[in-house]
């Protein structure tokens, strides 16, 4: 379930039906029902939507309102959710005014982001969040199975490592793809409603990995202390 971890998400696609799905998923672990309603084109007060489709922008007034009518406790669900459409379109200003938020949300409020691109999005807002990443976006990267490291043995996943570590950019490549290979198991734990917490936090060792080589820490050393966090807790 949702309890406990973090809660914001930033869903990546460019195909709305794939979208809306996440977001349902999401919807469902949340509120522990089943939706047979159509919740996008119904009103339901612990739903708050900023649409940014009709806008070219989505500036700091758009997102105080949104705040505004997130302030209050759940009035019919078991949480409140935010959703944020087309995040991509967020000015620098209104992101900046959301972090506050992201960092003070409680155990009841939840913010969903989707973008057609993360790359728009601030490092800081992309920090703290969890990516999931539609079925259009995951069919485009490469197929090649980055999980078959945590089933080496230390030796072998070492020798692996030493060599991906050589290069800065095969590094970014490979936790990258990792993060993904994890953001897909996370969404099938949230489809079956299963306990995630355990994904949620080995995706933030991957995202810390990836801030450590970003400030230029030792590639290899951090790359085996990544594994070495990774597979205490492995279920593959």
């Amino acid at each position: 379930m949702i309890e406990s971890i973090t809660m914001t998400y930033i869903i990546v696609g460019n195909n709305e039906r794939n979208i809306k799905e996440s977001i349902l998923s999401l919807l469902e672990s949340a509120w522990k029902r089943e939706i047979e309603e159509n919740i996008f084109d119904i009103s339901n007060p612990d739903l708050h939507i900023l649409e940014g489709t009709n806008l070219t922008s989505i500036g700091i007034d758009d997102v105080k309102n949104l705040q505004k009518d997130m302030i209050f406790s759940p009035f019919q669900e078991l949480k409140q959710i935010a959703v944020i459409f087309d995040a991509e379109k967020l000015t620098v200003q209104a992101q900046n005014s959301f972090l506050k938020t992201l960092e003070e949300s409680n155990e009841n409020s939840i913010y969903i982001f989707t973008t057609s691109n993360e790359r728009n999005l601030l490092p800081t807002v992309l920090s703290r969040s969890l990516k999931i990443y539609t079925k259009n976006i995951r069919e485009k990267e490469d197929k090649d199975d980055v999980l078959d490291i945590l089933n080496m043995d230390m030796v072998e996943a070492f020798s692996y490592i030493e060599d991906v570590a050589k290069d800065r950019e095969k590094t970014f490549i490979f936790l990258k793809k990792l993060e993904l290979s994890f953001q897909k198991k996370l969404e099938k734990n949230i489809k079956k409603r299963d306990n995630i917490e355990r994904i949620d936090k080995q995706i933030s060792y991957i995202i810390k990995s990836r801030q450590a080589v970003e400030a230029n820490g030792n590639r290899r050393l951090l790359l085996e202390n990544l594994f070495l966090d990774l597979t205490r807790n492995f279920d593959s």
